[in-house]
């Protein structure tokens, strides 16, 4: 049986972000994945402290809530990165968690990480020009795949300032749902 992980990174936990994902989530479920989600926001993760020990010991030494995001991810087929736009980036929420996957990776630049992990970058934003801020996270997948992730998709959600205005994107919304069972093939 194959595992999803969803990282959602809105400071909204019922959010457009969180819309977004849900649709990704019943793509992923159609097939018979098990989804773990988590809740960024609301969860104990402190930031990176660049002490590097993690790449000689396999984990972080902070003891907080991403030492569980981190086994989960270990384990999983594919991991769905869900995030606002915010100032042209990801989230601080997310971008923290990102920053602590640094565990991943080990001396020398090779990864633990078991390959083709797959990646989805599902992403919210007010704007309705998706292209905007593609380029940022066409530079985050590449990043996730310099840590040992698989092939990673982009998948952005423009106009979206309340989990309504989702509704009325029916392509967007199959689309989401083909990236959740892409996620499992």
């Amino acid at each position: 049986m194959k595992k999803i992980v969803v990282l959602n990174g809105s400071p909204h936990e019922h959010g457009c972000t969180a819309a977004l994902a849900d649709e990704v989530i019943k793509g992923s479920g159609s097939l018979g994945a098990v989804v773990k989600s988590y809740h960024l926001s609301g969860m104990n993760i402190k930031a990176c402290q660049g002490c590097r020990a993690c790449t000689e010991k396999g984990q972080c030494v902070q003891q907080d809530d991403m030492q569980e995001i981190l086994d989960e991810i270990a384990s999983a087929d594919g991991i769905v990165f869900a995030t606002p736009v915010y100032m042209w980036q990801m989230s601080a929420q997310l971008k923290t968690a990102v920053d602590r996957l640094l565990p991943y990776l080990r001396p020398g630049y090779t990864s633990s990480l078991e390959s083709g992990k797959k990646v989805l970058l599902a992403v919210t934003q007010g704007r309705t020009e998706t292209s905007l801020f593609r380029h940022y996270f066409e530079h985050v997948g590449n990043n996730l795949l310099f840590l040992g992730f698989g092939s990673y998709k982009i998948l952005i959600a423009g106009g979206t300032r309340q989990p309504e205005d989702l509704v009325n994107q029916t392509e967007l919304l199959e689309e989401a749902r083909q990236m959740g069972q892409w996620l499992v093939e």
